[in-house]
């Protein structure tokens, strides 16, 4: 993607520049990196429910934006069709099904039969991830058509490419559970919690006696609508759903899905997996028994982790962006920084002690750049503000511990 290449430059810079013996010894930690930046893609998601279930509405409210059509009364989805919604810097594929439990065939349809229309999308696309969606008012009602819709895409989809892809429950429209004039979230009325929980749990129940194993459900409100200059917003419980959603994805999709949805939680979750990514690297890096030839590599992957940081924040930098960055929170200024570097690689040469100094220094001294750009590139917390995390964050040469990686 045109927008990823200085991420992708600087993962090949950093793994041309590391010395070929040690290669091997951070690949699990390059492997992170490349995967969540040098080969992000798309996220792609199914959404099946019923006409009217909020499918599209989900999409929207995932977005934050109105980039899909929602049908008021008639069937609005000719056929099983994949979108590309874009937002911010990336974008997710949707395959919107025909709605089970149509009325009418909606006008543009080729063949009477929804789950037989939405069989042709998935021939030549996998999705990632199902999103199973139901209105919390219909949980009871002709449920079994859309469980045997469900069980039908799914056995197509593991028949064509072989794969098991999670499934999602998302319990829609729960602002019109009684008592229906509670209908501003977070909906603190004890009896509408009671009504939601209700739901929540004989959803679960249905979908794990229809597929034979536990399936998440989220209760949620996907409710936007403009009104004049302004947009009336009562979603709720969209970031959790994001956040999990997110979890539930390949390493390679994740990256533009939280670009894609922009939720706050999901964007720290995932920028703190390359903090520990690139602050491992850096640090088997800095074992190596090699003085003095690992300030590059190791400034590489600062670059990188930082880049990938403000990626995730909408922000689009380049080498010097990101040097800019550094000199701001108090890394790499002048002579002062030479020096630093120079006598942090010359304790190598004292046997064994040295390199493990080395390491130690080296981590957390990558982790607490990586604090410092999520506090401001994400947080949106000032220069100065970033400066005291990376202060705060760097405690010295205690040793390196292991990436931690999702």
């Amino acid at each position: 993607m045109e927008e990823n290449r200085h991420l992708v430059q600087a993962i090949a810079f950093l793994r041309k520049s590391i010395p070929a013996p040690f290669r091997n010894q951070i690949a699990p930690e390059l492997k992170v990196l490349e995967d969540y930046i040098a080969k992000s893609r798309n996220p792609r998601v199914a959404l099946i429910g019923r006409r009217g279930a909020g499918k599209s509405s989900i999409v929207n409210a995932i977005i934050g934006d109105f980039v899909a059509e929602t049908g008021a009364v008639l069937a609005q989805t000719p056929a099983g069709t994949w979108y590309a919604y874009k937002s911010g810097m990336g974008a997710m594929e949707v395959l919107d099904t025909r709605g089970v439990g149509e009325g009418e065939r909606p006008a543009g349809a080729t063949v009477d039969d929804a789950i037989q229309e939405n069989m042709k999308t998935i021939h030549d696309r996998c999705p990632d991830v199902v999103l199973y969606a139901v209105k919390a008012a219909d949980v009871d009602v002709w449920i079994d058509n859309d469980m045997d819709a469900l069980k039908i895409l799914l056995k197509a989809i593991k028949r064509r490419h072989g794969v098991d892809i999670p499934v999602i429950g998302v319990l829609t429209q729960v602002d019109v559970l009684h008592p229906s004039d509670i209908n501003e979230p977070p909906f603190a009325d004890p009896e509408k919690q009671a009504n939601i929980q209700t739901a929540t749990e004989r959803l679960e129940q249905t979908l794990q006696t229809a597929l034979g194993q536990p399936v998440p459900v989220f209760a949620t409100s996907a409710y936007m609508r403009r009104k004049a200059d302004t947009v009336l917003d009562r979603r709720w419980q969209i970031d959790v759903l994001v956040t999990y959603l997110i979890e539930q994805l390949p390493h390679e999709a994740r990256w533009e899905m939280v670009t894609v949805a922009q939720v706050k939680t999901a964007k720290l979750k995932l920028a703190n997996v390359l903090v520990k990514a690139a602050a491992s690297v850096a640090a088997a890096i800095a074992a190596t028994p090699i003085p003095l030839a690992d300030i590059i590599p190791i400034t590489g992957a600062q670059v990188a982790m930082v880049t990938g940081i403000a990626y995730l924040a909408g922000r689009t930098l380049t080498r010097n962006d990101v040097l800019e960055f550094l000199a701001a929170v108090g890394v790499n200024v002048g002579v002062a920084a030479g020096l630093r570097e120079f006598f942090r690689s010359a304790v190598k040469f004292v046997p064994v002690a040295g390199e493990i100094a080395s390491a130690g220094i080296a981590y957390w001294g990558t982790y607490a750049i990586g604090q410092a750009a999520i506090a401001y590139y994400i947080e949106r917390q000032s220069l100065e503000a970033a400066k005291k995390v990376r202060e705060d964050a760097e405690p010295g040469d205690e040793a390196a511990p292991s990436a931690q990686v999702p």
